[in-house]
């Protein structure tokens, strides 16, 4: 469909993992199909459709597209656990730290999934703040956090 961009739109045309550089390539591609973008809109339009930025083998960033490259074969969550460092809470907020770069792509997952005690995230690089709500009990956040990223749990290096 012209004027839409959407993930099967995005996988007819594109088979490999799109670094920034060719974000403006993209965008080019784009216009031709009708689909007229700034690369700031396509950004936030490749997130939504969860389309990621990731470091791949040589170190450079780039947008990796679901079901696609090693991640294909793995759930998820499963496949964000190796990109985590470490987790930590302390009274209304925990910490979650990442490899460079993929901070943004563990929120996405973990906003996709909304918990009544769980205000919100807040990632940057390679870090990423939850807020929590008064009085949530941290063990039970990551009960929440280890349903959506199996083994994230071992990542703990404290727990109040």
């Amino acid at each position: 469909m012209k004027g839409v961009l959407s993930l099967p739109f995005i996988h007819t045309r594109v088979n490999r993992p799109i670094s920034q550089e060719q974000e403006k390539e993209l965008t080019q591609l784009l216009a031709k199909e009708g689909i007229f973008t700034t690369q700031a809109t396509l950004s936030r339009d490749l997130k939504k459709l969860q389309i990621f930025k990731q470091t791949d083998a040589t170190g450079e960033s780039c947008y990796q597209l679901p079901g696609s490259g090693q991640d294909a074969a793995e759930a998820p969550g499963i496949s964000l656990l190796r990109h985590i460092l470490t987790v930590s809470f302390s009274g209304q907020m925990g910490v979650i730290t990442t490899h460079a770069g993929c901070a943004n792509m563990v929120g996405v997952m973990i906003d996709s999934h909304p918990h009544p005690k769980l205000m919100g995230t807040l990632a940057g690089d390679n870090t990423l703040l939850l807020i929590l709500r008064l009085g949530t009990v941290h063990a039970e956040m990551v009960s929440f956090l280890e349903g959506l990223i199996p083994g994230i749990g071992n990542k703990l290096t404290n727990l109040e």
